[in-house]
């Protein structure tokens, strides 16, 4: 198979106030705000007055840092990819054995999706609102992730599946307690549902593991015989 891969891209929201930092505090509680607007009426029927107003900020001073409904969108989306993507970053540790270092990895993973839950709910409730051109940058983020995971599979050593099609099933397996808590969340305490999770998903790519060794014994043994 080909090496899959997205063009870089990269996106800058247009700012009136140039004090970057300011910027980055502003922006911060614009997203924050927006949250719980999105959480309240989804993107179609929220407002910028609304987010301004939940952000504490004035609908006059908002758009000195950003120019639309559509940039705010965008910046919860890069925030919440961009921080997702550190926490699973930084789990990452010089562990000899490829099966732990993925095990300590997906852990992260799921955990990251389980305290960012409304996050992760929004972002597949509302990209569909996302602008073409922004959306190429999103999926672009959301990729690395993606190709985080196909590399820890690919330690592993080949399998049956193409290790992308496995890390884009992982990754879909680590929101599963998010997409599904409105029937979860009444029987299973969260760290039920995440030692679930890691111990289902690595069950399953241990038994490629072991299909791998034992394969590569009767190799042996047949070269004895």
């Amino acid at each position: 198979m080909n090496e899959h891969s997205f063009a870089k891209a990269v996106m800058l929201i247009k700012a009136q106030v140039k004090d970057a930092k300011l910027v980055d505090e502003k922006r911060r509680q614009i997203i924050a705000g927006a949250i719980q607007v999105f959480k309240r009426k989804g993107f179609h029927k929220a407002t910028v007055r609304e987010i301004a107003r939940e952000a504490g900020l004035s609908l006059g001073s908002i758009y000195d840092y950003v120019s639309s409904k559509d940039d705010i969108l965008y910046l919860f989306f890069e925030n919440y990819v961009v921080n997702f993507f550190a926490k699973v970053r930084s789990s990452t540790c010089q562990v000899a054995d490829p099966l732990a270092r993925l095990k300590i990895n997906y852990r992260a993973f799921v955990e990251a999706a389980m305290e960012l839950e409304d996050q992760v709910m929004l972002s597949y409730t509302q990209a569909r609102y996302v602008k073409k051109d922004y959306l190429k940058v999103i999926l672009q983020k959301e990729f690395e992730i993606v190709d985080h995971f196909r590399r820890l599979i690919r330690e592993l050593g080949p399998g049956a599946f193409d290790p992308f099609l496995e890390a884009n099933f992982l990754v879909f397996s680590g929101v599963f307690g998010v997409l599904r808590r409105w029937i979860l969340k009444p029987y299973f305490r969260k760290e039920e549902i995440i030692d679930f999770l890691v111990q289902s998903q690595m069950n399953n790519l241990s038994r490629r593991i072991s299909k791998k060794r034992n394969a590569k014994v009767r190799g042996i043994y047949g070269q004895v015989g």
